[in-house]
């Protein structure tokens, strides 16, 4: 029973010190970073799956189409043509 004791203590110290740093690393990786992404404004948004900051960019920014332009492409007669719900004969 002597050396039972001793060696739960070792146990639920390495179980203690595991989840603690894992807690950290946790933060150190994903929690902190976000929050400064976060914090940079609604400029920037925050992409979980690959962990990263990003600007966001307009359309009209990237395209570099003025925003007083209407849209291309709206006449229906154009528009016509083979799709999914229509095939080409």
């Amino acid at each position: 029973m002597k050396s039972t004791i001793p060696r739960l203590q070792k146990i639920f110290f390495a179980v203690f010190l595991g989840a603690t740093l894992s807690v950290f690393c946790f933060h150190y990786f994903y929690v902190w970073p976000r929050d400064r992404c976060v914090a940079r404004g609604s400029d920037y948004a925050w992409a979980g799956r690959w962990m990263k900051c990003a600007k966001i960019y307009s359309i009209e920014t990237l395209t570099q189409r003025p925003l007083n332009v209407p849209p291309i492409n709206t006449d229906p007669k154009k528009m016509e043509g083979p799709s999914a719900s229509r095939p080409a004969k």
